[in-house]
């Protein structure tokens, strides 16, 4: 049977042997040195240089890079099933194994059919309590630091403890100990280090040998492990108790048999572990890091801090937020998900072709990568007015029906969009409306704010702030 290549809307002609422009690299390594040295001024020097697709290479492997929002719909919403995730997230597989992040075909479409009940919409609403809960008991700690005279806090530590405390108890409801919360917690911070050194150009040797990243990570899986597995045994002996893991553990496929594991059963005890690891890795980095760049951003714009503490207390007035307050507080969205398109959790979301597909003219083989360049197109002028400002107010209705829709996609898009897409903005709109409305952050002295893309991207070397109590 031949392979049936796709082709993307309108494109331009080229020649049918014809490949992008880009750079050359190394003869050996291509440009993958210089792609993991500094991932964000790659891709705006390939983007700027060769416009919306370039070719390059990972020592013999064709990359894609894609910054048109045409060519980036066809391969996120993939209605031909060209593209899977492949080798491209092959990074995640130690962590994640055969979770929903990298399931493939008809076993990802019964994945997220099972799951997607735990990400209803009143499921959703009911995590929020527990978003608002853990958002008081940080500003608490807060108060208590700043009257013992420690007013200063690592932002990006404080929003990333915030939002995984946050997954950890959704996922796992009251039945996690504080033992077994900081193993989860080690076993993140782990996994970041060693996720980073596994796209190193050396990775796969340096994954082999004994490094302090590999052992530290190997432990803390171990962990990690053993935590998720004695949940998934309570489950299964003691019933459902409220929370995700119960709706996994319990869940059943509407088709087939019945039989558990397969086709109209239930999740076996692997897939349950994996997806579980897989919500609290996806559950939480996301919408920490993201709120943690809220935070720099409003110390440093104190005309949008204003704004947002005028909707707060129009709003809220004295009291603090509710589930029910969330759809009102728009100027509160609004400023997480500027800061979203500022600084994207991921600066690119890559796939890999199963069959030749034709993106901005040229045909992509079987095989290749191919990367959309979200830090591309969230800075892009075509799409957004001075791209570099933050400008909350952009996101009205009226702003977005401007813009292509694949011109921001920070939870990817079609049937692989993020499940937890719906999870991540209540959240981060009550936990940013709860914290601003009681404090306010300034960047620590001589500290300098730069990005820096490992795992997520992050403040290079942390967000020292300096915490003071709104009055």
């Amino acid at each position: 049977m031949s392979e049936t290549t796709l082709v993307a809307p309108a494109p331009p002609n080229h020649p049918p042997n014809a490949r992008p422009p880009g750079p050359k690299g190394h003869p050996i390594y291509g440009v993958l040195w210089e792609f993991h040295a500094d991932p964000v001024a790659f891709q705006e020097r390939i983007v700027g240089t060769y416009g919306d697709i370039a070719r390059f290479r990972f020592f013999h492997l064709p990359v894609y890079l894609l910054a048109n929002p045409d060519d980036i719909r066809t391969v996120l919403a993939d209605p031909e099933g060209a593209f899977v995730k492949g080798m491209a997230l092959d990074g995640f597989r130690p962590l994640v194994g055969k979770g929903l992040l990298l399931n493939e075909g008809d076993s990802h479409r019964r994945q997220r059919r099972m799951m997607q009940p735990a990400f209803h919409r009143q499921r959703v609403a009911g995590y929020g309590e527990v978003m608002l809960e853990e958002a008081q008991r940080v500003s608490a700690k807060w108060a208590a630091a700043v009257a013992s005279g420690r007013a200063q806090v690592d932002m990006d530590t404080e929003m990333n403890r915030l939002t995984l405390t946050i997954a950890a108890r959704t996922l796992f409801g009251a039945g996690i100990t504080d033992t077994e919360a900081s193993d989860v917690a080690e076993a993140m911070s782990a996994f970041t280090q060693w996720y980073h050194q596994s796209t190193h150009p050396m990775g796969a040797l340096l994954q082999a040998l004994p490094t302090e990243a590999t052992r530290s990570f190997k432990a803390a899986k171990k962990k990690l492990g053993a935590v998720v597995d004695r949940m998934i045994k309570a489950r299964r002996e003691g019933g459902d108790t409220g929370d995700i893991l119960s709706m996994l553990v319990f869940a059943r496929d509407a088709e087939g048999d019945g039989t558990p594991g397969t086709i109209g059963g239930g999740m076996s005890n692997e897939h349950v572990h994996d997806e579980a690891i897989t919500l609290l890795v996806a559950g939480h980095e996301t919408t920490g890091a993201t709120l943690a760049w809220a935070w720099a951003l409003l110390a440093r714009h104190p005309e949008v801090a204003t704004r947002l503490r005028a909707e707060l207390d129009a709003v809220l007035g004295d009291r603090a937020p509710t589930v029910e307050d969330a759809p009102k507080l728009d100027y509160a969205r609004n400023v997480f998900a500027e800061a979203l398109r500022l600084y994207p959790s991921a600066t690119a979301l890559p796939r890999q072709a199963v069959k030749p597909v034709v993106l901005g003219g040229y045909t992509v083989p079987k095989g290749a990568i191919v990367m959309c360049a979200a830090w591309a197109c969230h800075h892009d002028p075509r799409f957004w007015d001075d791209p570099q400002a933050f400008r909350p107010e952009r996101w009205t209705a009226e702003g977005k029906a401007t813009r292509p829709k694949f011109a921001f996609f920070p939870f990817g898009g079609g049937a692989r969009v993020c499940i937890g897409e719906a999870f991540a903005w209540m959240e981060g709109t009550l936990l940013l409306a709860t914290l601003a409305r009681q404090w306010s952050a300034s960047v620590a002295p001589g500290h300098t704010v730069v990005p820096e893309a490992l795992f997520t991207v992050r403040p290079k070397g942390g967000l020292p702030m300096v915490l003071a109590p709104r009055v």
